[in-house]
């Protein structure tokens, strides 16, 4: 499953080899390096999770020990409405394996269902001074686009999220550009822990995904977003209805040329984009493909191209979905060997720190 070995599960600083210098523990099983991502069940994911997210995790999965987490906590920060926080978590897990993700390599967990990730939150929040979360540009992004939560959840945002990935020790983490910041602070407060009592936690590096943005059909100066609207982007669970509507109302640019300038023609290039990771042409070839077409042949185009990638998922998504138990039993294994892990850590930092 790609856990750590019970040899490494007792709490002890022998993971920093010669002159102190990390090292990444590894299964003498598998020996792969510990790799942790997730994502917020805030509702159905969109096309941009998919592409941006979840089709590079199926690419490396069988490379590292791969915690895959649903942060149904840090959901909570800008969620107004938790009524469907559940049907949503156990969504996101079936989307995750109707897309290739496999259970055998990867551990599934629920993060609320790991106590001593937020007890390890809390430890970490006594060594973490208020000022360096409010400078967070990322925080500042946030409360820009949910004025409304004003909650401590939001501002210490970044704790938890470092008490997610070290609870497991994890040394590579999967983000995007936007989200260094984040992981800066993860390593600056692996940093602080380690100085004031002791080796304990690695300082995890980013393992920088392609820069895959995918865009707003009705505004390309935005990324996709599930919190913009449904006409703005397209769900992994839209029919090929309303793909095809959506994309055929989706914004374009000035001109008719199908090119792919994302400075000048951003909605085109966006659209490309799209029909990029949907069906595997090339930028090059989808501008010889279009050469003295029009916007229509083009957007028809990149429909089907879309349909075409989805509806193999969503078939396996609808077969999972009948057997609701498998899935929850599948979460109730991942959840314990998660923990197993989890408090182990927690209990070696709270030794370190000196707490009975």
């Amino acid at each position: 499953m790609g856990l750590l070995p019970s040899s490494l599960l007792e709490p002890k600083s022998a993971y920093f080899g010669k002159n102190g210098v990390w090292e990444q523990p590894q299964s003498p099983h598998m020996n792969k390096p510990v790799l942790l991502t997730g994502m917020r069940p805030t509702s159905h994911l969109h096309i941009g999770n998919l592409f941006g997210a979840l089709k590079p995790l199926v690419e490396y999965q069988g490379k590292y020990q791969t915690f895959l987490m649903v942060a149904d906590i840090h959901a909570l920060t800008t969620m107004e409405e938790t009524k469907k926080i559940k049907e949503n978590t156990l969504d996101i897990i079936m989307l995750y394996l109707a897309s290739g993700v496999d259970s055998k390599k990867v551990t599934l967990f629920v993060q609320s269902a790991i106590p001593e990730q937020v007890a390890l939150s809390t430890l970490f929040g006594m060594i973490v001074p208020k000022s360096m979360l409010e400078l967070n540009p990322v925080y500042k992004e946030m409360i820009a686009d949910h004025p409304k939560a004003t909650n401590l959840g939001l501002l210490a945002y970044p704790v938890l999220q470092a008490a997610d990935i070290l609870a497991y020790k994890a040394g590579l983490v999967p983000v995007g550009k936007d989200q260094l910041p984040h992981l800066e602070l993860t390593r600056e407060i692996a940093r602080r822990f380690n100085t004031r009592f002791g080796k304990t936690f690695p300082e995890p590096e980013s393992k920088l995904q392609k820069d895959i943005k995918i865009l707003s059909l009705q505004d390309p100066k935005k990324k996709m977003s599930k919190s913009h609207g449904a006409p703005t982007q397209i769900g992994v669970h839209d029919t090929p209805e309303q793909i095809r509507k959506k994309i055929k109302t989706a914004v374009t640019d000035s001109g008719s040329e199908v090119l792919y300038y994302p400075e000048k023609k951003p909605a085109v290039a966006n659209l490309m984009m799209i029909m990029h990771l949907a069906g595997g042409k090339s930028l090059k070839d989808i501008e010889k493909e279009f050469q003295g077409k029009g916007y229509g042949d083009f957007k028809n185009a990149v429909a089907e191209s879309l349909i075409e990638y989805l509806v193999p998922i969503q078939e396996n998504y609808k077969k999972l979905s009948k057997d609701k138990k498998y899935i929850e039993k599948l979460l109730e294994d991942g959840n314990k060997k998660a923990r197993k892990i989890a408090e182990a850590t927690y209990i070696e930092a709270k030794n370190k720190i000196g707490l009975l």
